[in-house]
């Protein structure tokens, strides 16, 4: 069995609604906005998140030397032994 290093790419969205007192839809959509950046939706964020896409991509992994096992350097050196 051998060690493996796994890039793993989600693409993921979460859609809810909000009720915002405004002055117009575009302060509404500016107050909603700042909200997303300033964490004010992290839970409604979470609870509506959905994985759209994933992506999994595995390289087999030298862990003596740290290198994919293409690149290992252990196997050069017993070499040169």
């Amino acid at each position: 069995m051998g060690w493996y290093n796994v890039r793993i790419g989600l693409s993921q969205s979460s859609t809810f609604e909000d009720m915002i007192e405004a002055d117009s839809c575009e302060e509404a959509e500016k107050i909603a906005s700042d909200s997303v950046w300033d964490d004010v939706y992290t839970s409604e964020i979470r609870a509506h998140l959905t994985i759209d896409d994933e992506d999994y991509d595995a390289l087999e992994w030298c862990v003596e030397c740290n290198n994919e096992i293409d690149d290992c350097e252990c196997e050069e050196d017993e070499d040169e032994s």
